[in-house]
């Protein structure tokens, strides 16, 4: 027997139209509701097996539990060969008991294959990040042991010359690993400490992009960094702030090969947006989506290091929605990407307790050292194979000046 297709089994419902089925009065009511003009709403509808066809049906409202509102109604035609007694009323109270018993199973059954393949989705992160962090671990841990291991073995017992700048520079490595982890932690359980204060970001921004100079001149790069001054002072937790800069240069440079990395800083209307952009690697369509997703790494991609723990970017999302903004990236395979930081202006959209008075801070440079120093490794390690890099020149746009581009002071 063919399916019926009619006006009376509509693909969609539009709740609110007329001539349809009451579905949203029995919705809203909670009630069963006799249709008795089928005929006259639908046209003839298909006869049965004796040949009759129905003229009545019944709209019956599904609770999920008792005296819970209804979440669903089913329509069931009546038989022209039985009266509406309550004999009938309860067999079509009993098939909607059915129906709705069915689809709460049905629902649980999904809800809980989503629930699995979400803790497999979080074992399998897991493990990866275990792998990575071991391995994150294991490096600095091994370029320490080496010269600590050799000095112990001399007459005098001391680190001297590179092996001691070795050690060092591993070690604050390590620190601002277990540093990130902690950050990271408190960010996932909600118990970060933050006090927003008014600060010149457009100072504090520059002065954080050009500790990266002499990195950069290394490694043939071009800085330009273009961060107008800003109307107003901007409200940010200036340690949080600095990670959020320091891990998006640090990041540009590990996956740019030549070219340039731009800092640029804007205001914008109600807001203060942050480009970081570079020339590098670029990263690919279906992995944008992910990019900001803890313990996410995307495989296979060329960079300075193949180390990494996959929480870098995670993390400047975190600290960002903490300002009450927002983070996103644009990219090209092969071209390069940009990453955008907008934070509103002003104090209202900000916990009031969490506002403190501006108070006077050292310079910036003091506290990048395990950023920049890390990047340095990576220079160091470099693959020799790697393709030539670019003219050594490092620009800073003079917002201040109408001449435009000059070069960084030494």
């Amino acid at each position: 027997m063919k399916a019926y297709a009619g006006p009376a089994r509509p693909g969609e419902v539009n709740l609110d139209a007329d001539g349809t089925w009451p579905l949203a009065e029995s919705l809203r009511s909670g009630q069963e509701l006799l249709v008795d003009d089928i005929t006259e709403r639908f046209g003839a509808l298909p006869a049965g097996s004796w040949g009759a066809r129905p003229q009545r049906a019944c709209v019956l409202p599904l609770h999920r539990t008792e005296g819970s509102p209804p979440r669903a109604v089913m329509v069931a035609g009546m038989s022209p060969h039985r009266a509406l007694d309550e004999r009938y009323r309860l067999l079509l109270r009993a098939a909607a008991d059915q129906v709705t018993s069915v689809a709460a199973n049905a629902r649980a059954y999904e809800e809980e294959r989503r629930r699995a393949e979400a803790l497999a989705e979080i074992d399998r992160s897991k493990i990866a990040f275990f792998s990575n962090v071991s391995h994150e671990f294991r490096t600095p841990l091994t370029l320490i042991l080496g010269p600590v291991e050799k000095a112990l073995s001399e007459p005098e017992h001391a680190l001297l010359g590179s092996d001691l700048e070795a050690v060092h520079r591993s070690s604050l490595r390590l620190l601002r690993l277990v540093n990130s982890l902690l950050e990271f932690t408190r960010a996932e359980a909600g118990r970060f400490q933050v006090s927003f204060e008014p600060v010149d970001l457009a100072v504090l921004t520059a002065g954080l992009a050009g500790s990266f100079q002499s990195l950069l001149e290394d490694a043939g790069l071009r800085l330009i960094v273009d961060c107008a001054p800003l109307p107003e002072p901007i409200y940010v937790d200036r340690s949080h702030w600095e990670k959020v800069v320091l891990n998006l240069i640090s990041n540009a440079f590990k996956f740019t090969f030549e070219g340039q990395i731009g800092v640029v800083l804007r205001w914008q209307e109600d807001r203060v947006e942050l480009r970081i952009s570079d020339t590098g690697t670029g990263i690919p369509e279906p992995e944008l989506s992910r990019i900001f997703e803890r313990f996410h790494r995307v495989e296979g991609a060329r960079g300075r290091s193949f180390e990494g723990t996959g929480i870098g970017l995670a993390l400047v999302h975190e600290l960002v929605k903490l300002h009450g903004g927002s983070v996103a990236v644009q990219s090209t395979e092969g071209e390069g990407s940009t990453f955008i930081v907008s934070l509103p202006t002003g104090s209202q959209h900000l916990p009031q307790d969490r506002i403190a008075i501006p108070r006077k801070h050292e310079a910036a440079g003091n506290s990048l050292s395990p950023y920049v120093l890390e990047a340095a490794h990576w220079t160091a390690s470099a693959d020799p194979s790697a393709p030539a890099l670019a003219d050594r020149d490092l620009f800073f746009q003079d917002s201040d000046v109408s001449s435009g581009w000059g070069p960084c002071p030494s």
